[in-house]
C-alpha cells in the first residue's frame, strides 16, 4: 500500500498544462513491462501527435493476429487470475468489493481526468478504436493493486506486476498508445489549457501536442485550430 500511496502522490503531481516529457523514460519503463510479459524485440514508434499516429497506422490489420498479440497476451494474464480468484466465491466477493471501494477512492484522490484526452475521435478509423487510454490502465491497474491486499493470489501479483511500468511511463509523458506485434506507436500527453478546472472553450487551442496539433474545445469535441505557441 506505502507503494501505491507514492505512485497516486506522483501522479498527481502531473501538471497538464505543461506535462513533463521524457521518451527514454518512457520506452524504458515499457521495455520493463515487455520482458515481464515475454516480449523480446520492443521498438517504438513515435507519433507526437493524432493525426501523426493516424499516418503511422494506416493499413494496419487490428483484426489480424499481430496487432492482437498484446491484447491478447494481456487477455491471457487476466483470464488465469480470475479464474483463479473466482474458485472460491468468499475470495472473489472480497476482491470484488475491494475493487469497488478501491475505484471510488481514486476518484477522490488521482485526478487523471484532466488528462484523458480522447483521440478515439481525433485518429479515427479502426486505430481511433484501437487506442490504448493510459489514464483507464493506469486508473484500473492500482485499484486492482489496492484490491490484491484483500486476497492472496500468484496470477494477480504477475498481473499487476506486468501493468504497474505504465505508471511510471505515464508519469514520463505517455497519453495513448498501439501495439502492432511487438512495435509500440506512442502518443505523448497534450499540454492542455483550463479555465476553472475545465478545458478552455473560447475558441483558443485547449489541447496541443508536441508536433503542434492543437485543438480547440467545442460543443462537439476537440476540434483542430492554428495556434502559434510552440511547444
Amino acid at each position: 500500500m506505502d507503494e501505491v500511496e507514492k505512485i497516486i502522490s506522483r501522479l498527481n503531481g502531473i501538471d497538464p498544462t505543461r506535462p513533463y516529457f521524457d521518451p527514454l523514460a518512457v520506452e524504458d519503463a515499457v521495455r520493463r513491462h515487455a520482458r515481464l510479459i515475454g516480449f523480446r524485440n520492443v521498438s517504438f514508434t513515435w507519433a507526437m501527435g493524432p493525426r501523426k499516429a493516424a499516418t503511422e497506422l494506416a493499413g494496419v490489420d487490428f483484426e489480424g493476429p499481430e496487432a492482437r498479440s498484446w491484447s491478447l497476451t494481456m487477455q491471457s494474464l487476466e483470464g488465469q487470475a480470475t479464474i483463479e480468484l473466482q474458485r472460491e466465491p468468499a475470495v472473489w466477493k472480497a476482491y470484488r468489493r475491494a475493487q469497488s471501494e478501491a475505484e471510488k477512492r481514486l476518484e477522490e484522490t488521482l485526478h487523471l481526468d484532466l488528462l484523458d484526452i480522447s483521440v478515439m475521435d481525433l485518429v479515427g478509423g479502426e486505430a481511433g478504436e484501437h487506442v490504448h487510454s493510459m489514464t483507464h490502465l493506469v486508473a484500473t491497474t492500482l485499484r486492482d493493486m489496492i484490491a490484491s491486499t484483500a486476497v492472496d493470489n500468484e496470477h494477480l501479483l504477475e498481473l499487476n506486476e506486468a501493468y504497474l511500468p505504465y505508471a511510471d511511463a505515464m508519469m514520463a509523458g505517455l497519453g495513448s498508445f498501439w501495439v502492432v506485434g511487438e512495435r509500440f506507436v506512442c502518443l505523448p500527453l497534450p499540454r492542455i489549457a483550463l479555465a476553472d478546472g475545465m478545458l478552455i472553450s473560447d475558441g483558443s487551442p485547449a489541447a496541443v501536442w508536441p508536433n503542434g496539433e492543437a485543438y480547440a474545445n467545442g460543443d462537439e469535441g476537440l476540434i483542430p485550430v492554428l495556434q502559434s505557441v510552440e511547444w
